[in-house]
Parts: structure tokens; sequence; C-alpha cells
């Protein structure tokens, strides 16, 4: 049997987000969108898939209590047995070992994993159903969405434009993406002592140790919350989806086993 597990994201403190301004405001996955903060609407996301058999959230330690607390009160009764969560790390990797060491205790340890950023609030039902094949497909080790580039890319240099890139050869990466267990956990197991190594997304460790990794249609709502402008945007997205489904924008609810 397949044991899917997952993994969210949120130990980072958002400096983009915050500004030299707001140092004292909690990090932005703490940020409210109508009722609930961000990482609970990504929360709710992922329990709507309805197949994790445990979810590890990873979030700045100083605010480990705060979390378990909005959990208590948005999540109720999954949040003791199904939901762990514990302290990231300074790096993103760092993070995501400790999440995954924590889902190595379990017996047995999972097959494949779910990695997830706590500041992509909006996953659609259709961007949920592709996530879910993704989870099913074991022909890569590893799978990500990717949405095409639609700005023109230039390569800087020096504040010297040194040419135009072709973004038909690029593609825009998002989260969540799907690991085979072991070879993640491996992986950021290996860069553990290697502090000159900053991965920005955990694929990247695969194709730095060349194991390949699939790609599958992304969402462009799908949006990572980096400004402050974009918060609205996500208030807005997450309001109309609640319209149009009163208990969010998600509707899968089947197993894989």
């Amino acid at each position: 049997m397949v044991i899917l597990d997952a993994v969210l994201l949120g130990g980072g403190t958002g400096s983009r987000f915050r500004g030299p301004l707001t140092k004292e405001e909690p990090p932005k996955q703490f940020q409210m969108v109508g009722d609930a903060p961000v990482f609970i609407h990504c929360l709710k996301s992922l329990l709507a898939l309805d197949c994790f058999r445990q979810i590890v959230l990873a979030m700045p330690e100083h605010y480990v209590s705060l979390t378990e607390q909005h959990l208590d009160e948005h999540i109720g009764k999954h949040s003791k047995t199904l939901i762990r969560v514990v302290a990231g790390g300074t790096r993103r990797q760092d993070s995501s070992r400790l999440a995954l060491e924590a889902l190595e205790e379990l017996s047995p340890p999972p097959t494949r994993v779910l990695i997830h950023d706590a500041c992509r609030p909006f996953l659609s039902g259709d961007f949920l159903d592709r996530i879910q094949a993704a989870m099913s497909d074991r022909s890569y080790g590893a799978w990500v969405p990717v949405v095409p580039v639609v700005e023109t890319l230039k390569r800087v240099e020096e504040q010297r434009v040194v040419e135009t890139v072709d973004r038909g050869m690029v593609q825009r990466v998002q989260t969540p993406q799907v690991f085979e267990f072991t070879v993640i956990r491996s992986l950021v197991e290996k860069v553990k002592e290697s502090p000159e190594l900053n991965f920005t997304d955990d694929a990247s460790l695969c194709e730095y140790y060349g194991i390949p990794v699939g790609a599958f249609e992304g969402d462009v709502r799908n949006i990572k919350l980096t400004y402050g402008f974009e918060l609205d945007t996500l208030r807005t997205m997450l309001t109309e989806a609640k319209k149009e489904l009163p208990c969010g924008p998600v509707s899968v609810t089947t197993s894989i086993v």
C-alpha cells in the first residue's frame, strides 16, 4: 500500500512582505484572510484531499504556540491526531529536513510525501485533481507544477541588459511538489552540513543530484504571498471561491491507496 504524508512549510519570516517597519507583526503565513490565517487555508485544502495519514507543519520556532492555537480554533479534532507542528530551520531545506524527520518517526514511514508552501492558500479543485494524479504516478521520483512565463525575460549584469532570454525555454515552478519519501529524505540529509548550498524549492535538490523531475500543469491562481499588495488579491479570490463552494475552494475528497 502507498502511504501518503504531507509537509506544509512556513518556517520563514517573510522579510519581503513585512518590510523594515513591520518587524513586530507575525510572519505573512499568519496574516488573516477572512476569518483564518493564510496557512490555515493551505491546510484546509490539503485536508480536503483526504489522503494523508499525517501532515507536518514546519513553522518559526517562536510561533509554534500561536500555530497550535490557530489549529485548535480552526481545525479542531484533526489537529491532535492528523497534524503535527515542528520548529523550522534557517534555510528552506532545513525546515524540510526537520519535517521529514518527524515523518520518519512514524511506523512505517511514508511512501510518498507532498511538500507545500504555507503561503500559497488558493488551491482550486481542478488543480487539486492534477496534484492527486501526480501523487499516484510513480514514473518520476519527484513531480512539480509549472506555469508558462508571460513576461519578457532579460539577463542583467551590473545594471546592464546582456540578453533577452527565450521565455519559451523556461517555466515558473509552484508547489505543492510530490516526492518519493526515501529520495527527498536522503537528499535533505546530504545537504545538512553544506551551508554554502541554498535551494529555493525542494525539487532543486533532486536536480542537483541528478534525479529526474516530472512536470505537470500548475495554476496561475496559485499565488505565493510574497508582497503586501498580494494579500488583497488572495482575499478576493478566496472570498469568491467561498461564495461558489460554502466549504471553501476545494471539493476533492477521494483517497489514494
